[in-house]
């Protein structure tokens, strides 16, 4: 498992609609795997590798959240705006590299300090609400306005920590996804369907990318990977505990916005129980993967979804396990080496 690939993707910033360096760094690493790469209007990158059989198409993400600059006050400190779901709760004090045109400039997520502010009366933390927040780099208003602009991007200033066992970074949704994918490609020279593949743009903010992907390709069959919610955590009762870490990926047949296609899915959970991968099969009625986007766009296609657990998502710092991230990356190729045995559309 080539974890510097992993630990390059999170390391690169890519905001929903700012996706472009994440987006050069897939192309190569596709064209070194001998797919032809297009990429369209909206900024989706699109790998193919022809083959006979279904048309599969595999889709991960490459937007994170984040935060774009939206005022530069004349005493330098910045507002912003998020990007995607992000817990303000989360954000007082966090350290942030904002993406200016001559380079990243770090700085922190600072507010009021509670002593000198009155929220020990109505029993708020400082920073809670979102107007309240700024960004402070410690340079000048004139510094801050010579290097920033309004609409860069900002992300989460997390650090990379992998001992072999847990992995420890920001954006891992969804480019533990993004891995997976390039991973499980890597041994195929020729397979036995239509393979594309696509880093889609813009998921963060409503499944934008994978839509018009679906009516450009019209696949017959449909996989997201992704990286979902693990709240395996105090407090937490069993019956509401979505996914766990260490427990295998995730096979999805509901989720906010999304009903999976039960044969496609029940095909990928019998592939992972034959080959020995530990797996989780999910029910909930929250979130939402590009999977609900590919499965009714253009002719329709049969859809599914296989997540990597990771704790604290859309938050400064995930944490994953090797051993989910191997079996995922297990199943799909096992999935893409067998799809010959599954038969893609169900006569009436």
């Amino acid at each position: 498992m080539n974890t510097d690939l992993l630990k390059d993707l999170t390391h690169t910033p890519g905001i929903s609609g700012q996706e472009e360096l994440v987006r050069a760094l897939i192309k190569k690493v596709l064209l070194d795997l001998t797919f032809s790469v297009t990429i369209d209007p909206m900024g989706n990158l699109i790998g193919h590798l022809p083959g006979k059989g279904p048309k599969l198409l595999i889709d991960a993400h490459m937007d994170e959240v984040g935060m774009m600059v939206q005022h530069i006050h004349e005493e330098g400190f910045i507002r912003f705006i998020c990007i995607g779901g992000i817990d303000h709760e989360t954000l007082h004090g966090q350290p942030v590299i904002i993406w200016g045109s001559e380079g990243s400039i770090p700085g922190v997520i600072g507010a009021p300090p509670p002593h000198i502010t009155n929220h020990e009366r109505d029993g708020k933390g400082p920073g809670t609400e979102p107007g309240s927040l700024f960004i402070d780099t410690g340079l000048s208003g004139m510094e801050v306005k010579e290097r920033i602009a309004i609409g860069d991007q900002i992300t989460f200033q997390a650090p990379w920590y992998d001992d072999g066992h847990v992995i420890q970074a920001k954006a891992l949704d969804d480019r533990l996804g993004l891995f997976v994918m390039l991973e499980a490609l890597s041994p195929f020279k020729e397979v036995p369907c239509d393979l594309y593949v696509v880093a889609s743009v813009q998921e963060e903010i409503g499944l934008r990318g994978a839509a018009p992907v679906a009516r450009r390709i019209k696949p017959d069959l449909a996989i997201s990977i992704e990286g979902t919610v693990a709240n395996d955590l105090p407090g937490v009762p069993p019956e509401r505990r979505l996914c766990r870490l260490g427990a295998g990926p995730e096979i999805r047949l509901s989720d906010g916005r999304f009903l999976a296609h039960r044969r496609w899915s029940e095909f990928i959970a019998t592939i992972a129980r034959e080959s020995g991968i530990d797996h989780q099969i999910m029910v909930k009625k929250i979130g939402g993967t590009n999977a609900a986007a590919l499965q009714n766009a253009g002719t329709g296609a049969q859809s599914a979804v296989i997540s990597v657990p990771v704790r604290y998502i859309h938050g400064p710092l995930g944490i994953a396990r090797h051993d989910d991230i191997m079996a995922s990356i297990k199943l799909l190729n096992k999935v893409i080496s067998n799809i010959g045995r599954y038969e893609a559309i169900v006569e009436p």
